[in-house]
C-alpha cells in the first residue's frame, strides 16, 4: 500500500503538527510504503528519505505519484482544495487529519471566516474525504464536519533519562509551545496564577514559560507581559526564548510541573513529551488530555476556567510529597503511546477507507 501525506511544513520546531506529521510518515513505514510531500519550504528530514518537495502529482517520484490513499494534515490550506477535487477525479481516496480544526472550540476562532469558508469551500474537501482522522475520541466527538471519523493518535519516542527528585520545598511550573495567548489559554494560565499569587509566593512556586517570540510574523509577547503586568506576577511568571533539542531536554528534566491550559487542541505533542520524561500535568479539558491524564494519576484537570486552574495549582502544590508516584504514572501513560502502535492503529484505519472506497 502506498500512502502519501501532505503537509506545508516549516522548520519550526515549535510547531506541534509540523513535528508530528514527519513522525507519523517514518513509523507508517514499518507497515506502508509512506511518503511525504512537503508544500512548504524544502526540508531535510533526518531519517525520512521519502521527503519531497514537487510542484504537482505528476512531478513526484514513483510510485508517489500514484498512491493507494493521500493523507492531507490541517484544514485551511487553499492548495488542499484543488489537490483533492484532482484525487477525486482520478479517483485516489484521501484522508484530512485536521489536528484539532474541526472541533467546536477551534471553529469559534475567526468564527465568521470559518463559516463562510466552510461553506463555500472546505465542506466540500471534508466530506470527499475517505474518512476523518481525529487525534483522540474528546476531537472526534467535537468535529463537526465530515464522515467516517476514527481516531488515531499522535505518538511520541520515549527519552533515556526520566526525572529522579523533585523540589520539596519549592514548585516550578513549566509550559513549552507556541506563545497564542488565545488558543494556547495562556492568558487563562497567568490569570489563574495571579487568582493565586499569595499562596504560590508563599510555597515557592513559579512559572516559566518558553516559546518562539514570533508566531507567522505576529508576535503576542507584549500581550503576555500585559497579561503578566495586570496580574501582578511579576515575580512568580517569567518569559523566555524558545528551547529546542537539549536545551528543552533540560528544562523538562528541572521543572517539576508542565501546564498546558489550551482552549482547543488535536492532541498536544508537549504534553505527550512532558509524560514520557516523567513530568506530572497540570492540563484544562480543551487539550483533550484532562481525563485520561488525572485517571492515570499522572496530574490534574485544570477544567476550563482561570478559576478551575487556580484550584488544581493549589491542589498541585499540595500533592508535592506524591510527585514521585505521579511520575512513574506518567511515563506508564505515555508508553501507551508509542509511535509503532500509533502507525499500526491508522494504517488499519487507512486499509479500511480504501477497501470502502
Amino acid at each position: 500500500m502506498v500512502v502519501l501525506h501532505i503537509c506545508p511544513l516549516s522548520d519550526d520546531l515549535c510547531n506541534g503538527v509540523h513535528n508530528a506529521v514527519p513522525c507519523h510518515v517514518k513509523a507508517q513505514r514499518a507497515y506502508a510504503d509512506a511518503a511525504l510531500w512537503n508544500l512548504g519550504q524544502p526540508l531535510v528530514i533526518d531519517g525520512l528519505e521519502q521527503c519531497f518537495s514537487a510542484d504537482s502529482f505528476s512531478a513526484l517520484p514513483a510510485p508517489y505519484r500514484q498512491p493507494d490513499l493521500v493523507v492531507f494534515h490541517e484544514i485551511y490550506i487553499p492548495r488542499y482544495l484543488a489537490l483533492s477535487k484532482e484525487l477525486r477525479r482520478r479517483r485516489i481516496p484521501y484522508v484530512i487529519v485536521p489536528h484539532g480544526a474541526l472541533k467546536k472550540g477551534a471553529q469559534q476562532k475567526s468564527r465568521l471566516k470559518k463559516a463562510a469558508a466552510n461553506l463555500l469551500l472546505f465542506k466540500r474537501f471534508c466530506n470527499g474525504a475517505a474518512g476523518i482522522q481525529c487525534l483522540t475520541e474528546i476531537e472526534r466527538q467535537e468535529s463537526v464536519m465530515g464522515k467516517n471519523l476514527f481516531v488515531a493518535p499522535n505518538g511520541v519516542d520515549m527519552p533515556a533519562k526520566t526525572k529522579t527528585a523533585f523540589r520539596t520545598d519549592e514548585t516550578h511550573f513549566v509550559y513549552i509551545g507556541r506563545i497564542l495567548p488565545f488558543i494556547k489559554g495562556l492568558d487563562l494560565m497567568i490569570q489563574a496564577f495571579a487568582l493565586e499569587k499569595d499562596f504560590l509566593r508563599q510555597h515557592g512556586c513559579r512559572l516559566d514559560i518558553y516559546g518562539p517570540t514570533e508566531d507567522r510574523g505576529v508576535s503576542f509577547i507584549p500581550e503576555m507581559q500585559s497579561y503578566i503586568s495586570q496580574g501582578g506576577v511579576e515575580e512568580l511568571v517569567s518569559l523566555h526564548p524558545a528551547v529546542v533539542r537539549e536545551e528543552k531536554r533540560r528544562v523538562l528534566l528541572d521543572a517539576d510541573v508542565f501546564i498546558q491550559t489550551s482552549r482547543t487542541e488535536g492532541m498536544p505533542m508537549g504534553i505527550l513529551e512532558a509524560l514520557s520524561y516523567g513530568l506530572p500535568c497540570l492540563v484544562t479539558e480543551g487539550t483533550t488530555f484532562a481525563q485520561t491524564i488525572k485517571g492515570s494519576g499522572a496530574g490534574w484537570n485544570g477544567g476550563t476556567s482561570a478559576k478551575t486552574i487556580a484550584e488544581a495549582l493549589c491542589l498541585a502544590v499540595n500533592s508535592r510529597s506524591r510527585f514521585g508516584e505521579m511520575s512513574a504514572n506518567a511515563v506508564r501513560m505515555a508508553e501507551a503511546y508509542s509511535w509503532n502502535s500509533a502507525a499500526a492503529t491508522a494504517i488499519g484505519h487507512y486499509r479500511e477507507c480504501i477497501k470502502e472506497r
